[in-house]
Order: C-alpha cells, then sequence, then structure tokens
C-alpha cells in the first residue's frame, strides 16, 4: 500500500495536483468551446513574482509525507525569461521506506510565460532518472529524451504549458465566479485545453493569517492514468497575489495534502 500511496505522492508533488489534469488523457473539447485565456499583465508582477519562495508540508491520513518547494528566478536581467526551479522528497516513514528527491527546472519567457525547455532529475533510492522536454512553440514542435533514450517528437497546433508553468499560470488568469478559464496543455501526446472554475470565496488561516481565497477546480471529466478520485482543489488567495495557500487531491486512500508552510514574495512587503 506504501508504494501505491508513494507514486500518488510523486503525481502530487509534479504538477501541485494542477498535473493530475495535464498527465492524464483529457476529454475530446467539444464545439464552441472557449479559446485559451491569457494571463493578466497587471497580475505578473505579483501573482508571478521573481524571487517568490513558497514551501509546502504534505500530509497523507494526517501524516507527514513530504516537503515541496518553487522559486521563481529570472534569468537574464531587463529580460522576459525565467526559470520555475522545484524540488520534492519525501519523508517520515514514507520516505524511509520510499525515498524520493525529485528536482526540476522549467524555462519560460515573454508575457505568457510559455516554457522553452523543461528538465526533471528524479531521484528514487539509488536510481536517478533525467528527463528533458523542448518546446517550440513558434513552429508547434516538442521533444522529448528520457535519459539516453532515443528523443520523441510531437507536433501541436498552438502554444502549450507543461505541469508547472500551467500552475503558475493559472495564478495570472482572469479568474472571477461564474467564470471558467481555459488553458493550453501539452499532455498524452498532443495539444488539450484544460477548464479551470473559481467554485466560490471562502475565509482560511495560513501563516499568513486568515485571509480570503479563491477555492479553484481544473474540471476533469476523466479518471486518468493514475487511478485519480476526484478532481484536485487549489485555494488561492483573493487578491493580486493570488498566493496558493492549500492544495488538496483525492486519492484511492484518503487524500494528499499541501499547506503552505513558507512564503517569500511581495505579499510581505504589502
Amino acid at each position: 500500500m506504501l508504494r501505491s500511496i508513494n507514486r500518488r505522492f510523486c503525481l502530487l508533488l509534479l504538477p501541485l495536483l494542477w498535473g493530475l489534469a495535464l498527465l492524464a488523457p483529457p476529454s475530446p473539447l467539444s464545439a464552441g468551446q472557449a479559446d485559451p485565456d491569457g494571463p493578466v499583465v497587471q497580475l505578473l508582477a505579483t501573482a508571478y513574482p521573481v524571487g517568490e519562495v513558497l514551501h509546502y508540508e504534505v500530509t497523507w491520513l494526517g501524516l507527514k509525507a513530504g516537503h515541496l518547494t518553487l522559486e521563481v528566478k529570472q534569468l537574464v536581467a531587463e529580460e522576459q525569461l525565467f526559470a520555475i526551479d522545484v524540488t520534492a522528497r519525501t519523508v517520515g516513514l514514507l520516505g524511509a521506506l520510499y525515498p524520493v528527491h525529485d528536482e526540476f527546472r522549467v524555462v519560460v519567457q515573454g508575457e505568457q510565460r510559455l516554457p522553452g525547455s523543461y528538465r526533471a532529475n528524479q531521484r528514487q533510492g539509488q536510481r536517478l532518472t533525467i528527463r528533458d522536454t523542448m518546446y517550440d512553440q513558434q513552429h508547434g514542435r516538442i521533444v522529448y529524451q528520457r535519459d539516453l533514450d532515443e528523443p520523441r517528437s510531437f507536433e501541436v497546433d498552438g502554444p502549450v504549458h507543461n505541469e508547472f508553468s500551467a500552475f503558475y499560470v493559472t495564478r495570472v488568469m482572469p479568474l472571477a465566479l461564474e467564470r471558467e478559464v481555459v488553458i493550453p496543455a501539452f499532455a498524452d501526446g498532443g495539444r488539450h485545453l484544460v477548464r479551470v472554475a473559481v467554485e466560490r470565496l471562502e475565509e482560511l488561516n495560513s501563516i499568513l493569517g486568515r485571509r480570503e481565497v479563491m477555492r479553484v477546480r481544473p474540471r476533469l471529466t476523466f479518471a486518468g492514468l493514475y487511478e485519480k478520485v476526484g478532481d484536485p482543489v487549489i485555494w488561492l488567495t483573493n487578491d493580486r497575489y493570488r498566493v496558493p495557500l492549500l492544495i488538496r487531491g483525492r486519492i484511492a486512500i484518503g487524500s494528499l495534502t499541501a499547506t503552505l508552510s513558507h512564503y517569500q514574495g511581495p505579499l510581505l512587503d504589502d
């Protein structure tokens, strides 16, 4: 059972639950669905800020299961070239039995913050797996390589995000009650549109105090490749910082919860 929980825990770490939408095969789009939305430019400095650090404690059935840290860095001064750096590891009983220590870097660029490259160094025990993905957004070409395997090439008909860039760009979308936004994602070898909705406004206690939050849920109409049970939910502060305070996803046994335990960013200067 712990091995199964460890596999699902890693899914939480990869995309902060957002990737459950991106890694699973989406249902076909129906006629009349909206085109992908674009970020609100004014939010980029506050909800996608350079130097922001998010650290989460991950629990399963109330037990400590792991740590997750995300940071946004500017790679070239005065240019729209950024990196999303992510580290994730298991702790406690899960970490002792199935140690995981993963490092990810996504390089994004432009006001759309579209990914150009993505490297994942995933270590489970003594085994290290390296995955590289290159995105030619202009020509709709994506090249993926695992370790020293032969690269695989894919063609898409428009810009796409990966799991981490999609999570961040969600924060700068025009989110509102009774409105869905649509984000293009590369998954299952193709380009798909994922619909994201604000379910309601709530109040939540956090390390940043009691905050009004938006309860945000990607609309998933499929079971996916990893026996997902229910949709993930993300609680974002209802302000210009859109800090993700809490993330939760149900699995076959209980749920995985990522709770913000450390924040470094512009909200503290307000």
